[in-house]
């Protein structure tokens, strides 16, 4: 094949430069204790027919401080602390069924998941909070856990069922919810800047969530040789297939799409797609996550107009902390 300037730069950036770039480019463990997330579930249904939420802001207030409560402590490490924010006979249920009730049994399997697991850091991220009755109210949301010294990213939804006993909101259920596959809140640890750079080329993304959270938008531009092409990428999950899924616009003129899917920490997007000169480009890109602020990116498999590409090596992509 003649190399031109232009499918050397193709070819460059199908190397593996522009991360989740342009369409070419690309695109945690449960130790069976409470609080730790699997992978992320679809949101709860709405309810048909259900009424418009009271208002209820002192109520929501208390439950709101309740939960800030449960991760503070689990933050601390101190499985009796965490088990405290249940009623005496509350049940904590996995993804996977296992229920764990009362509150001796809550606190023996915190301090083991402590003991085992240092260094982790809860959220939970609220969507709704109604209330069944004047003593109770029903809490959905997001587990977010960062594991251990890497901090790394895990998400799965939660809802908890609070009863108010003499006067104070306590968990009587929390249940984490089974996830379906690949889930876009899985890819929530992207969220930010990242940047790399290889051979004087310099790619800058960045990723923020669509409202509701129903997509990933990545902005991203490719600096070389004083010329900078820009573009835009979402990722999302097709109604029609619930598979993930990719799209990508290049400013300049190229589209193209990739086919998402995970084996553990590793995920590959299979993707393709045409630039703006028409040429039709092929390529199996791997991205691996290293720790919170670093993954890996590579892409091989690549063809350009059918003919074959060589495998490019992995290039490593970090955040840039305050963006």
């Amino acid at each position: 094949m003649t190399s031109t300037p232009a499918s050397r730069t193709r070819a460059l950036l199908l190397g593996g430069l522009a991360v989740a770039a342009v369409w070419f480019a690309f695109g945690a463990s449960r130790p069976g204790s409470a609080g730790q997330p699997p992978a992320a579930a679809q949101p709860a249904p709405a309810i048909v027919g259900a009424p418009a939420a009271e208002e209820r802001p002192a109520d929501r207030d208390g439950v709101q401080k309740a939960l800030d409560s449960f991760v503070a402590a689990f933050g601390k490490g101190d499985g009796k602390a965490v088990a405290a924010h249940w009623t005496a006979e509350g049940e904590y249920i996995s993804d996977d069924g296992t229920t764990i009730r009362g509150r001796a049994a809550l606190e023996k399997d915190y301090a083991d998941f402590f003991a085992k697991n240092p260094d982790n850091a809860l959220e939970v991220e609220v969507d709704t909070i109604r209330f069944p009755s004047r003593d109770t109210a029903v809490v959905e949301g997001h587990f977010k856990l960062h594991t251990g010294k890497k901090k790394e990213l895990v998400v799965s939804r939660c809802s908890f069922l609070y009863a108010r006993e003499d006067g104070k909101w306590l968990i009587a259920i929390a249940r984490e919810w089974p996830g379906d596959g690949v889930e876009i809140r899985d890819l929530e640890w992207l969220i930010g800047t990242w940047e790399t750079r290889r051979d004087g080329t310099v790619v800058t993304t960045k990723y923020e969530w669509t409202a509701n959270k129903t997509f990933i938008r990545c902005q991203f531009s490719i600096t070389k040789d004083g010329k900078t092409q820009t573009g835009m990428q979402m990722f999302g999950k097709m109604p029609s297939t619930g598979e993930m899924h990719t799209w990508t616009f290049e400013d300049a003129g190229g589209i193209g799409d990739s086919d998402i899917s995970r084996d553990g920490k590793k995920w590959t997007f299979a993707a393709r797609g045409a630039t703006a000169e028409g040429k039709v480009i092929t390529a199996t890109n791997i991205m691996t996550p290293i720790d919170a602020d670093t993954f890996t990116w590579q892409s091989v498999e690549r063809t350009l107009d059918g003919e074959a590409l060589p495998d490019q090596p992995p290039v490593k992509v970090t955040r840039v902390k305050g963006k």
